[in-house]
């Protein structure tokens, strides 16, 4: 899960849900290479931790600091593909 221009916001917080809410993934000072969502869950309330997530619509919290010190939380979701 690539999130465009995220390296302008070093400090982040990303959090990803599956349709029923529940946490699968989050990740501090998220940067696209080394701290990255890559369809695997770390989320403390899933059943199986380390276990390749189901294809399916998943949503995302972003929150991140602006240079000038504001907070900012962006929502959205995306699809998840398994061949």
């Amino acid at each position: 899960f690539f999130i465009e221009n995220l390296d302008c916001y070093p400090e982040n917080k990303v959090e990803i849900f599956n349709r029923w809410g529940v946490l699968v993934y989050e990740g501090e000072n998220y940067d696209n290479k080394t701290i990255a969502f890559n369809g695997i869950s770390n989320g403390r309330t899933v059943v199986a931790k380390d276990e390749i997530l189901p294809a399916g619509t998943y949503f995302y919290i972003l929150n991140y600091t602006k240079f000038d010190g504001e907070r900012k939380t962006e929502k959205n979701f995306f699809t998840l593909f398994r061949d």
